[in-house]
């Protein structure tokens, strides 16, 4: 009988101890979308001075999508040049 109270005591004195050291946890940036926005935005509108401005500002958020629109353009820029590039040869006369 004593060690059965002696163990429920041990566990209602471990939960209290571990009631009162609580994990924090890491508190998400709020700004996070803005930053991922704005980048992108300056990335698409600025081209590469987008990406040299958002390397400026030290954000890792904000200089990722800032890589990712001025990715974009380009990316949009070549298919641009695809398609063109086909209709030509498909099409000479027409140009």
């Amino acid at each position: 009988m004593k060690k059965i109270y002696f163990i429920f005591v041990l566990l209602c004195i471990s939960n209290l101890i571990f009631a009162a050291f609580p994990v924090a946890e890491v508190m998400p940036d709020p700004n996070k979308g803005l930053y991922k926005k704005l980048g992108y935005f300056m990335g698409m509108f600025m081209l590469i001075f987008g990406v040299i401005i958002a390397y400026a500002y030290n954000n890792k958020t904000m200089l990722k999508s800032a890589w990712k629109g001025f990715l974009t353009v380009i990316g949009i820029f070549i298919i641009y040049l695809t398609v063109l590039f086909v209709l030509y040869s498909y099409f000479p006369d027409d140009f």
